[in-house]
């Protein structure tokens, strides 16, 4: 399964427009894609061995998957699954119960 059969029709082809709108055109430098860091702008080289990649450093990759992880960057449309355990959690009243020990 890819992230095209998860997604609504259409909206694949849509978030790629937008990326491709909101990214410069990579430049070569002595046979290497120089990219710019979609966090910083920072132009880098683009190599398959560095871990950071598409990002110029740890830094810019973590401060990407924050802004993920603090739903600041959402991918637009309906959720794909609900999620159960979440809604009962806010939903019941947990005060006074104990958690059972590992005894």
């Amino acid at each position: 399964m890819s992230l095209k059969d998860l997604l609504p029709p259409g909206s694949l082809e849509e978030l790629e427009a937008r990326v491709h709108d909101n990214v410069s055109a990579p430049e070569r430098s002595g046979g290497e894609l120089i990219i710019a860091c979609p966090v910083c702008g920072k132009k880098h080289p683009y190599r398959s061995s560095d871990p950071f990649r598409p990002f110029c450093s740890e830094r810019c990759k973590l401060i990407d998957l924050g802004e993920w992880a603090s739903d600041n960057r959402v991918i637009e449309g309906e959720a794909l699954e609900d999620d159960e355990d979440a809604e009962l959690a806010d939903s019941a009243d947990l005060s006074g119960r104990s958690v059972p020990s590992d005894d």
